[in-house]
């Protein structure tokens, strides 16, 4: 397998159109264009964009025995994607976000986390198995795994010592979580790419490069460390060379995704062995063409598609 993602597994309801700026009244009703619901948070995100991009996918994590549940192991088994490790539980409902768009694309979130707080080390390490299978492992996100965050330095560490060639990326969210529960888990990471925002937060710097520099600190000199620029593109360096790629201009539907669809598509890039550049522009490309559909993978093409358009 290509990779596993492990952590947030979410049902997205999206509504759109929806004017932020002027709330309805108590009591009061305003239509919408459409209200659907999609797959959502970073396992099936990154991981849908990346099985549309042609890699073998596994989703990790877990969902509530409910309606939104059985429709997102549909949706992710629909589209290619191994969910054998997708735990069900019966004790909290599946994780939830109701996504409220506006004309221009932006959107805000209300969120219930569900059984997002159940994912531990238990649950982690009974994916031990198939994460042994596959080339990464990614993580996310870093800042909404309140229960599995400060057992991941150890957890990452015991997965290492079973499956040395095993590669870990790690996604992070805004806000993040504190600084001091990133550092010890950075060690353990190939690949860290948070947002500008995000790392401006982690760091206290502003340039890409010092933003870089402060993470690398705390990691392997061959790990390769990316910066989401938003409309700007994105930044990355792996410890020998750096590359700031631009953004590719799209009509702009719906931004929701375009973050953990980047992530998905660098590393289809890096498992392809893209030189930097390249991959850079592949993940910017991919993360464009998301932006093109409403929900957080229906813009995806195909890998072909996406790397004749760099």
């Amino acid at each position: 397998m290509d990779a596993a993602f492990f952590g947030l597994i979410v049902a997205d309801v999206i509504a759109e159109p929806v004017d932020l700026s002027k709330p309805p009244p108590s009591g009061g009703l305003v239509f919408t264009r459409s209200i659907t619901l999609t797959t959502g948070g970073s396992v099936c995100n990154a991981g849908l964009a990346m099985a549309k991009l042609g890699m073998e996918v596994v989703a990790a994590g877990m969902v509530g025995d409910d309606i939104f549940g059985r429709a997102l192991i549909e949706k992710l088994k629909a589209s290619g994607v191994d969910t054998s490790s997708v735990l069900i539980s019966r004790d909290a409902q599946t994780s939830v976000t109701v996504v409220a768009v506006e004309a221009g694309g932006e959107r805000c979130f209300f969120h219930t986390p569900g059984v997002t707080p159940l994912l531990d080390a238990d649950a982690f390490r009974r994916c031990f198995p198939i994460f042994r299978q596959c080339a990464w492992l990614q993580v996310g996100y870093f800042g909404l795994l309140p229960t599995l965050t400060p057992q991941l330095p150890q957890l990452l560490r015991e997965l290492k010592s079973e499956a040395p060639g095993a590669k870990i990326a790690l996604d992070t969210v805004n806000p993040p979580a504190k600084a001091e529960l990133l550092w010890p888990i950075l060690p353990h990471v190939d690949l860290f790419a948070p947002s500008r925002t995000e790392s401006a937060a982690l760091t206290g710097e502003k340039k890409p490069e010092k933003m870089v520099a402060a993470f690398r600190e705390h990691m392997h000199e061959a790990a390769i460390i990316g910066i989401k620029l938003d409309k700007d593109g994105c930044h990355l360096d792996d410890g020998q060379k750096a590359v700031t790629a631009p953004a590719y201009k799209v009509d702009v539907i719906d931004t929701t995704g375009a973050g953990d669809t980047w992530f998905g598509a660098l590393l289809t890039a890096i498992r392809r062995d893209m030189p930097l550049e390249k991959c850079a522009k592949f993940a910017n490309r991919a993360a464009a063409d998301c932006c093109t559909a409403l929900g957080a993978s229906a813009g995806v093409k195909t890998f072909e598609e996406t790397i004749a358009r760099i």
